[in-house]
């Protein structure tokens, strides 16, 4: 890992590649490509789309909450009028650790990052539209390069849409991925103490493994081991403050990834003590 400031710098230099559709193309470090997993449009329905990146061995981009440093990837859409695109969704993390002082959070090898699109009921069948993407993402391994990239995909409009075959299999695998809204008779909560956050997660049985990754900077010491101890209903996880914390935190929010692999939105509303 390179200083913050240091990739602040590089931030300067920007590698233009263009893309045509359903067309990998390479990059200095990596392939990206804009992906539907339908093969058409259907006027006033949803069009699922996906950033599609393919990365070097060695190489990482970043998660929504990058952690010590980095930044996310940013996406600005040219979309037909009467389009509208959601924020993307972001797969669980990874946690990223070069040295004891410094931890982030992102991807390796291959991931898409999906993002929802509203079709207007006023798009006419028979047409083709094109949809444009203005992405940047920081790149990392040793040094970090922020790369650039125009990304296009065209479709028909339609009455009715299939399942893109090419694609299918990537999104069905990336949306096992997504965090899930959390049960509802599930229970949470955190209890601060002088270096620490006591999150307490109860979901009706024990659990030997969780992680629990930040949604908001500077809550938590990204580097610091997560002390886990099971408990008969769930879990309770010790989280080391973040020595850049200056107020008092009223809410954790951030992913729970379990043992199973599942991963869930949480909010844990943080008990201050009585006094």
């Amino acid at each position: 890992m390179i200083s913050a400031c240091t990739r602040i710098a590089a931030g300067f230099l920007f590698l233009t590649v263009w893309f045509v559709p359903a067309l990998a193309q390479q990059a200095l470090h990596a392939q990206v490509e804009l992906l539907g997993e339908e093969d058409a449009i259907v006027p006033g329905s949803d069009l699922h789309l996906g950033i599609h990146f393919v990365l070097k061995p060695g190489w990482h981009i970043y998660w929504i909450n990058p952690g010590d440093s980095g930044q996310p990837p940013v996406v600005k859409w040219q979309l037909p009028s009467g389009f509208r695109a959601d924020e993307i969704e972001w797969p669980r993390p990874e946690r990223m650790q070069a040295t004891s002082a410094l931890a982030d959070y992102g991807y390796h090898g291959e991931v898409l990052l999906p993002v929802l699109v509203h079709a207007p009921r006023a798009a006419a069948a028979g047409t083709r539209v094109a949809i444009a993407a203005n992405a940047k993402w920081l790149i990392c391994r040793e040094v970090c390069i922020p790369e650039h990239a125009q990304l296009r995909l065209e479709l028909p409009v339609a009455q009715s849409a299939k399942e893109n075959r090419q694609s299918a299999t990537l999104f069905a695998n990336t949306g096992k991925l997504l965090p899930r809204p959390m049960p509802i008779e599930w229970h949470v909560f955190a209890k601060p103490e002088s270096d620490d956050f006591i999150l307490m997660v109860e979901t009706g049985k024990p659990w030997a493994k969780a992680e629990f990754f930040p949604l908001e900077p500077n809550q938590i010491d990204n580097p610091a081991p997560q002390k886990l101890l099971p408990l008969p209903t769930g879990v309770k996880l010790v989280l080391k403050k973040s020595d850049l914390l200056t107020k008092p935190v009223r809410t954790l929010r951030g992913v729970l990834v379990l043992g199973d692999g599942a991963a869930y939105r949480i909010e844990a509303p943080v008990r201050q003590p009585i006094k």
